[in-house]
């Protein structure tokens, strides 16, 4: 049984960062069951370990989060199943920690390397292992908590950011946490720093936890959050409906929620199977869910680069970040990011239109691109200096060359009216023979099809 390519198209695009014609075809002959399978089979990815310069005594630690930073992207865009990163970048974002509170490559490394490799199986394992790095101890305060002086934070933001989400859970339910939390601090001593418990630290008076009483320690707080009734269904729903907000589009109905929840529970709480119930539902593939989204700067950013041919070591796009209002490893605050109309302000779009260009000219000066190839074709005239290619097929392959296929997915009749009424004009006004790689209207259109709406959409 064959898949619609529209399907594969917005299923390819949704778990990664845009596909190919050929990508797409790839999958159209398989049945939708055994796409999901093999999309969700990150054995084809190759295993990942720290960029180079973390072996260099030499590098400091901001060079090296930079050269991070350039080494996901590159990852982002060239691994064989970019689902495994797609969702390594959703944990970055529920799991919420600062590099400039946490302040080493090191452990931003380490918390990325957990979420790729943990982060598609057990939820209470990884929320286990998350909860005991060092990237998160430090950011949620739990390094100094010690008896007598338990800190909260990390016991609050454990419930209700990371399991069970808000008005699940008591004041006092947030103490005995912090004080069963005790003692699971950083050892400061070592390079590089490592979670350590110390006995000494941790408070082992009886505490009452959501009705129990008994001598609580830190991770069984975990496992009664995420395996005990009816917190166990909370979290499950909790995380559910974060995650289908996050593929397909927020508030999702009751119907919607209640299967995927029966799915995670059934499994559980197998991440796998989540994904696996979220792609295969009807709703994932309704128009909503195919408008329901907008591209954050790092997604945009990455299909910039995947359908360009571009590396991140060649643009540097953590330096347009920031202005984006999407640095990676620096979620704004405990809660991570906002998404959708949240991306929709003059200063992000101003920082991406300013990306896009330099993405342009690099392409126009690099003619060995993919990109490079569309320009050629867009510019070449015949004998009487006429354009070869009519202006909706140069609408068509611009869209095409960043992964927007109209013969699969139409574009909006809106973007394609814009861009072939500009098209059409701009082409007018170059009637006189022009040098072959300096004609604006091909260049132009390269950075406008970055910015329209269709390619905006995730």
């Amino acid at each position: 049984m064959t898949t619609p390519a529209v399907d594969v198209a917005h299923l390819r695009r949704r778990t990664g960062f845009e596909a190919t014609p050929a990508e797409i075809a790839n999958f159209t002959p398989i049945d939708l069951p055994a796409i999901v399978d093999a999309l969700l089979d990150f054995s084809l990815n190759p295993t990942d370990a720290p960029p180079p310069s973390f072996g260099d005594p030499a590098k400091a630690n901001w060079g090296r989060m930079q050269d991070l930073i350039k080494w996901w992207l590159d990852r982002m865009c060239t691994v064989p199943r970019p689902l495994q990163e797609k969702l390594s970048f959703f944990w970055l974002g529920h799991f919420a920690t600062q590099v400039s509170k946490v302040d080493h490559a090191v452990d931003m490394y380490d918390q990325n390397h957990l979420f790729r490799t943990e982060g598609a199986g057990s939820l209470e394992t990884l929320v286990q292992n998350v909860s005991l790095q060092v990237a998160m101890l430090i950011y949620l305060d739990n390094d100094p908590n010690e008896k007598g002086t338990p800190n909260e934070n990390f016991a609050r933001e454990l419930m209700e950011l990371l399991t069970l989400g808000v008005n699940q859970y008591t004041q006092d339910d947030v103490v005995a946490s912090a004080r069963a939390w005790t003692g699971h601090n950083v050892d400061y001593n070592v390079e590089p720093r490592v979670y350590r418990f110390y006995p000494e630290r941790h408070d082992t008076d009886p505490k009452t936890f959501m009705g129990v009483t008994r001598n609580w320690d830190g991770p069984e707080i975990i496992t009664h959050i995420l395996t005990v009734e009816p917190h166990r269904s909370t979290a499950a729903r909790y995380i559910a409906k974060k995650m289908w907000t996050f593929f397909a589009y927020p508030k999702p109905s009751a119907t919607v929620l209640d299967a995927l929840t029966t799915a995670f529970l059934d499994s559980n709480l197998n991440i796998t199977a989540l994904l696996r119930a979220i792609f295969l539902r009807p709703e994932f593939y309704s128009a909503t869910a195919r408008q329901g989204l907008l591209r954050g700067p790092v997604e945009w950013i990455v299909t910039c680069l995947r359908m360009t041919g571009l590396t991140a070591e060649e643009m540097n796009p953590q330096w347009w970040m920031e202005e984006m209002g999407q640095e990676l490893f620096e979620p704004p605050n405990v809660a991570g990011w906002m998404d959708n109309a949240y991306w929709l302000n003059g200063t992000a779009l101003w920082a991406r239109a300013d990306f896009a260009r330099n993405v342009t000219w690099k392409v126009h000066n690099n003619h060995w691109t993919p990109t490079a190839g569309f320009l050629r074709t867009v510019i070449e005239r015949n004998a009487q200096n006429q354009y070869v290619m009519s202006a909706p097929a140069a609408i068509d392959l611009a869209f095409q060359s960043f992964g927007r296929v109209p013969a699969i997915a139409p574009v909006s009749t809106w973007d394609r009216g814009v861009l072939e009424n500009w098209l059409v004009t701009q082409r007018a006004s170059e009637a006189a023979p022009v040098y072959t790689w300096r004609d604006w209207a091909a260049i132009n259109l390269t950075t406008m099809t970055m910015l329209s709406p269709d390619v905006l959409l995730a």
